[in-house]
């Protein structure tokens, strides 16, 4: 955070990922910023890696609408504040995320949520959300079905994308009913 400081636009620089520009079907950059690579608004720790999870954690209108997604744009990019990057280890980005915005994801999400006024979640909390582990090759399939709902979001259609991803969200939930291990993230 750089108090009374705006960021100094460059033509092709490193594009700033903030609330605005992440979707639940990933981001879109046509009106992001572009900084100079390694100025103070592109520290190292905030430069974002194909497959992290881009993650905004405060606000009605972005962790209210589920705004986290999966970062796979093939470009130079960073997080501002109030958008936390997650590398998961030993769990596909794709379900994680998918289960986050499931009935039973979404529940531990609101239990953990603090602030009067603006919803805000603390590193902390999002850390502290299970996520049950399901099989290796049913997490890779659910990664297989997000290819559709790129597919739409690339091409512009947003609502789209979305419903797509809330089918996949349903059919998910579906599969959790069934029974799986609960593990933590």
């Amino acid at each position: 955070i750089l108090p009374r400081r705006r960021p100094e636009a460059v033509a092709d620089g490193v594009a700033i990922v903030g609330q605005r520009e992440v979707r639940p079907t990933g981001v879109v950059l046509a009106r992001a910023v572009r900084v100079a690579d390694g100025c103070a608004f592109d520290p190292p720790r905030c430069r974002l890696e194909p497959r992290d999870v881009v993650f905004c954690r405060s606000g009605v209108g972005a962790l209210g609408r589920r705004r986290f997604t999966v970062f796979d744009e093939p470009v130079r990019a960073t997080v501002s504040c109030f958008v936390d990057i997650l590398r998961l280890r030993g769990l596909n980005p794709y379900y994680a995320v998918t289960f986050l915005r499931s009935r039973p994801g979404w529940e531990q999400i609101a239990q953990r949520t603090s602030g009067v006024g603006t919803p805000n979640l603390s590193f902390a909390q999002i850390r502290s959300l299970a996520i049950p582990l399901l099989p290796s090759a049913e997490q890779d399939a659910v990664e297989v079905a997000w290819g559709e709902v790129r597919r739409v979001h690339r091409a512009g259609d947003l609502a789209s994308a979305e419903a797509l991803l809330d089918a996949l969200v349903a059919r998910l939930e579906r599969r959790l009913g069934e029974g799986c291990s609960a593990e933590g993230s």
